[in-house]
């Protein structure tokens, strides 16, 4: 276990990578720890200093059940991370919503995972459905006639490719490795979907929340008299911040869709630019559901409540790190913006443990998905 140097400020990453992705355990003392890869690309975790001062433990992966009392929910989630050996939020999220689908976090979060894993599913296949729909369109110049049946079956995938004929002729290319990139392009941006959907996908959902979440902060505030409100206003900021880099980055992987040809004759370096924005876009927007949905609790509960959360939030709020938003305007502003020292499940106004706080929280992981 290493404690960073200089521990009475503030650890701030400066690389995605090195802030890693926050961990649904369910066990308090690892509310919102993240996993990374340290040096030798082994996985290890990063917690919050239990004794309240600013910093981070480093713990070793492995170390870990030795080190805290886990729950059987946690050990099944340590491992499902530990076997697929990746820290990249997207599947650290997969390992999050098997062990929930164990039913060891209870039937809540069972059901939740049930129900976000069959909708990561519907997405993908929707998103290839309308992928497909609007490149060949683009490239026919004429309507497509194709339904979303045309992608559950054999029978069906070979008409989507008799379709493609006049286009593949054109490209010189045959119809299999056209459908096979239009297919690997539709699972890589499926958690963004297209234009044309009725309902927006995972990612696209949560970068809307983010940018609400900065008009909520600045209203909540605008109407609060406590000290709260002076960390729901950096919240605001921060979210504010986030949104619009993240926003920018669903353009960027968004845009080649506008010339699906090009994409599809030049797979291989456009793939790779895209993989790269929605790798980023996925750590841009890690961390942020926890805090989205806290704070949707907390709406329905009483003010002294609001500012409970609201200290919670800010203490776990997911800035962007410096290098990865160092072009962009405001960027030091956001980082002297968590500044404020705020201990885990401190009470407002009391400085005690705040128990109905750390019960709130854990009612929360539940509905992560």
């Amino acid at each position: 276990m290493n404690f960073p140097k200089g521990g009475s400020s503030q650890f701030q990453p400066t690389r995605f990578e090195e802030r890693g992705t926050a961990v649904s355990f369910t066990t308090p003392a690892l509310c919102q720890a993240r996993v990374r890869l340290d040096s030798r690309e082994q996985l290890e975790l990063t917690v919050s200093a239990f004794s309240g001062v600013k910093g981070n433990y480093v713990i070793r992966w492995k170390d870990v059940p030795e080190i805290f009392s886990l729950t059987m929910h946690d050990r099944a989630l340590h491992e499902e991370i530990f076997k697929a050996n990746s820290c990249l939020p997207p599947h650290v999220r997969h390992a999050t919503l098997l062990a929930a689908k164990s039913g060891l976090a209870g039937p809540e979060a069972q059901k939740a995972a049930e129900t976000a894993l069959a909708e990561d599913e519907n997405e993908v296949l929707l998103t290839r459905f309308f992928l497909f729909k609007g490149a060949l369109e683009k490239m026919s110049g004429g309507k497509m006639n194709l339904s979303v049946s045309d992608f559950v079956s054999d029978k069906g995938r070979d008409r989507v490719k008799y379709a493609m004929g006049d286009v593949a002729q054109r490209l010189h290319a045959s119809t299999n490795l056209l459908y096979d990139r239009l297919e690997a392009w539709g699972n890589l941006i499926a958690p963004l979907g297209v234009t044309g959907m009725s309902k927006d996908c995972r990612l696209r959902r949560l970068v809307n929340a983010i940018a609400e979440l900065e008009d909520n902060m600045g209203k909540w505030a605008a109407d609060d008299k406590s000290e709260a409100a002076e960390l729901a206003r950096p919240i605001g900021r921060i979210s504010g911040f986030t949104a619009d880099y993240a926003k920018d980055l669903v353009t960027s992987a968004m845009r080649p869709a506008d010339h699906p040809e090009r994409v599809l004759m030049n797979w291989d370096k456009v793939s790779t630019a895209i993989e790269k924005d929605i790798e980023r876009l996925w750590w841009t927007i890690d961390g942020w559901e926890f805090v989205i949905l806290l704070w949707a609790d907390a709406q329905e509960r009483d003010r002294d409540s609001q500012r409970a959360a609201i200290t919670e939030i800010y203490r776990i709020l997911p800035i962007i790190p410096e290098k990865e938003a160092a072009n962009r305007p405001n960027a030091q502003a956001m980082q002297e913006s968590t500044k404020l020292m705020v201990r885990a499940f401190e009470g407002w106004n009391t400085g005690a443990l705040d128990m109905e706080m750390l019960r709130r929280v854990e009612s929360t992981k539940r509905r992560q998905v």
